[in-house]
């Protein structure tokens, strides 16, 4: 297996951090990281809020298109809102393209608690 996804769900506020530690070489790739979310929010039973920490998470240049259609897919499926942590260069651009392409959310934190505050204060805002 390429990698593996370390989730987390924080009761107290109600959000799902995850821990990303993946390298994305290959369709296989994608789909056995699509799989690790899907298998996760299944239990859940329903969509959350989700903080991707992405310090170990890659993709291979090659597959970055196909790539984007599964992010848009996992982030449509599985969450509400979405905040990434962490992100190395090339896989904010690959982020950030993808949403332009398939409408998916993009945005990215220093940390996981700036993400839980920007979070925190999108809730205050719209509520969903």
């Amino acid at each position: 297996m390429p990698g593996q996804i370390r989730f987390k769900h924080r009761a107290a506020i109600d959000v799902v951090v995850a821990y990303v530690d993946w390298a994305v070489e290959t369709e296989d790739d994608m789909r056995a990281w699509y799989e690790e979310y899907r298998q996760f929010f299944a239990r859940l039973g329903r969509k959350m809020d989700l903080v991707l920490e992405l310090t170990n998470f890659r993709v291979n240049p090659r597959v970055a298109t196909a790539f984007g259609e599964y992010r848009a897919r996992v982030l449509r499926d599985f969450t509400k809102r979405s905040y990434r942590v962490n992100q190395a260069p090339r896989e904010k651009t690959f982020m950030y393209t993808s949403s332009a392409i398939h409408g998916a959310p993009s945005n990215h934190y220093e940390s996981i608690e700036a993400a839980v505050a920007a979070l925190l204060a999108d809730r205050e805002k719209d509520p969903l």
